[in-house]
């Protein structure tokens, strides 16, 4: 398609404007993405969402979710538990933030690398619908003030029916 900017009885002004408009519609067209722009970090916290595989039935959401941070301090020998958030009866994807007022142990310091781990509960007590649980791990290590992370939940554990 051919646009002539200076026909006849087009003033220049005219003929300037109908260039930046063609313009501005060109390079609106023509966005390029780069890779998707990070997420800011979050100081002092681990946020991030938690979502489900589509193979884990649907009346899981009627039990219960916790979203655990792992860490390994200078003394400890593995990773361990130190903060756990829980939601009741989520509905997904569940955003999710953990911070120094969710650490369990006292003399912890929320700080550094961690694991997250996500577990999905349901004991129904019904012959209805199936207990059992589910979960998911972030799949690289985060940073207390990283950027967010996501967790899918998508293994079954095994059932401990049975057991003392």
């Amino acid at each position: 398609m051919i646009i002539s900017l200076t026909s006849p009885g087009r003033s220049p002004l005219q003929a300037l404007l109908l260039a930046a408009g063609i313009l501005v519609a060109g390079l609106a067209g023509c966005t390029e993405k780069n890779g998707a722009a990070s997420p800011p970090p979050a100081p002092g916290k681990v946020v991030g969402t938690v979502d489900l595989d589509s193979h884990v039935p649907l009346w899981m959401t009627h039990g219960s979710l916790s979203v655990v941070a792992l860490m390994k301090g200078p003394t400890s020998p593995d990773w361990l538990p130190v903060a756990r958030v829980l939601f009741i009866h989520p509905t997904f994807p569940v955003p999710f933030e953990i911070s120094q007022k969710d650490v369990r142990l006292t003399g912890i310091t929320f700080q550094g690398p961690v694991r997250l781990v996500a577990r999905l509960s349901l004991e129904s007590g019904s012959s209805l619908v199936t207990s059992g649980e589910y979960s998911g791990s972030a799949p690289v290590a985060g940073a207390v003030g990283g950027v967010p992370v996501r967790i899918v939940i998508d293994k079954k554990l095994p059932s401990m029916v049975g057991s003392p």
